[in-house]
Order: C-alpha cells, then structure tokens, then sequence
C-alpha cells in the first residue's frame, strides 16, 4: 500500500508529512518524501504565497494541500448568530448550563446576538490550489465534498480523506 501511494503521488520515499510550515513540506518533499500543507488557516492570497514559495523551494518534488472542506453545511451563508442559536436542542443548553455551573461559571442568561455569520467557503481555496502542480489534495474533514473531488478529477489529483481512528488510541505505560 504505501509503494502504491508514493507511486501515486509521485514520492521516492513512503514519508507523508501533513505541516502548516511551509518549510516542513518543501524540505520533506526535497529528500524524497511527499509534503502536504495544512491549507485551511490560509485566505486565498496568502494561500496563493505560500504555494508559490513552495513551487520554488521543492525543486520539482511532488507535494500536496489538506484543505478542510465540509461535506455539509448545517448553516447557510447570512444565517444569523439568533438562527444559530434556536437550532442548538435545549438538553444540549441544559446540559452546557450545568456543566458552567459545576465549573463555578454562571451561565449568561442573554439571548444570543450579533451580526450574520457566514458558512466556511473552502472553495476559493481550490481555485489557488489548482492552479499549482500539486500532486494530492486531502480534505481534512473526513470524506471529500463532491465539488472537491470532482474538481480534482479534471485536474488528475488524487484525494485523500483524514479521519479519526474509529476507536480511542490506547496508550501503554510501563512500569519501573
């Protein structure tokens, strides 16, 4: 599997590196490895940057972008910080009330207010994305929207998806 991956992306070596530092990605792609940048933090013009200087600093090598993308949106674009806040079931303030107040926190007995909020647009992202040779797109959120994975189609991207273990990691100590 991993000889699989590396051929598919392109890496001499079965190392995937997932980093916000643009640094990590060029230098884990230039000895061989595959690169991918943490995208999501990043408005399109300064996305638009960081690619650059990665197309200039890989040498050629093969790396990727994790865009975090959801497949659905609860909320549309304009919904208001009102509209949100009727959606949240009532056990769930409840049990958010007594927990604050198990904490010493009284909880605020305010309405939720302010101005519209607007749902996470990854989109632009791709737009930048695409524009640069990269070899592997990762959707950060689990399963890939269709607009992702059918933009990366046209282009010949690979998509990943991260996901969580289905069951907690178990740590192992030992004793002295």
């Amino acid at each position: 599997m991993a000889f699989e991956m590396t051929g598919m992306v392109g890496a001499e070596f079965p190392l995937f590196a997932f980093s916000h530092c643009r640094d990590v990605v060029a230098a884990v792609s230039r000895a061989g490895g595959f690169g991918v940048l943490g995208g999501a933090r990043f408005s399109p013009e300064s996305l638009e940057q960081e690619l650059k200087w990665i197309d200039d600093h890989v040498d050629g090598k093969p790396y990727g972008i994790d865009i975090l993308i959801p497949e659905h949106q609860a909320v549309k674009a304009g919904t208001s910080v009102e509209a949100i806040a009727a959606m949240v079931p009532r056990e769930h303030r409840l049990f958010v009330e007594d927990l604050l107040r198990k904490s010493g926190i009284e909880p605020k007995a305010e309405a939720p207010h302010g101005r519209a909020t607007s749902a996470y647009d990854g989109e632009p992202l791709l737009d930048v994305a695409f524009r640069h040779p990269i070899r592997l797109i990762a959707n950060a959120l689990g399963i890939a929207p269709p607009i992702m994975i059918e933009r990366a189609r046209h282009h010949g991207v690979p998509v990943a998806a991260l996901v969580g273990a289905k069951e907690p990691l178990k740590c192992f100590a030992t004793s002295s």
